[in-house]
């Protein structure tokens, strides 16, 4: 293996290799603290999965995002350039992401909207409740002072 003076690569014969890994870009301190809160966030939705593959709830679902996650993480801390398959993946949770967005938002003003009905009714039955709580309270307290009555005149 030769070295030549100056020159990036090592050569050896016709091959030439080069030092620096082009997969791999400079990572920033914040890039770093990104990567680690990703990995610790997916790591987390992977572990709440598991039970929730017995009891209800989107157990599969919750593990498959939370090691995507945890994955992209990784690739975000090192500074790891993603290959073509990780590319179509970000590409198609962005997309999910938007629509979960967009169908939350949707909901969410649909909550807005029923927030005002939904509230009378609750207020109207915990009236009648009230009412109800009274009247019983009314009649138990009839009722012991008549006991008392008839013990006092017994």
């Amino acid at each position: 293996m030769k070295r030549q003076a100056g020159a990036d690569a090592h050569t050896r014969d016709d091959v030439s290799v080069p030092k620096a890994n082009p997969t791999r870009t400079a990572v920033s301190g914040a890039q770093k603290v990104k990567g680690a809160l990703e990995m610790v966030a997916g790591t987390a939705l992977a572990v709440a999965g598991v039970p929730m593959c017995i009891l209800p709830g989107p157990g599969v679902a919750a593990i498959a995002g939370g090691i995507a996650l945890a994955s992209k993480g990784q690739r975000t801390f090192s500074g790891r350039k993603p290959s073509r398959i990780e590319q179509k993946l970000d590409t198609a949770v962005e997309k999910m992401s938007a629509a979960a967005k967009s169908q939350a938002s949707r909901a969410a003003h649909a909550a807005v909207r029923e927030a005002p009905k939904v509230a009378g009714a609750a207020a109207r039955a915990a009236g009648r409740g009230a009412v109800a709580v009274t009247r019983g309270a009314a009649t138990l307290t009839a009722k012991g002072v008549r006991a008392v009555r008839n013990r006092a005149i017994s």
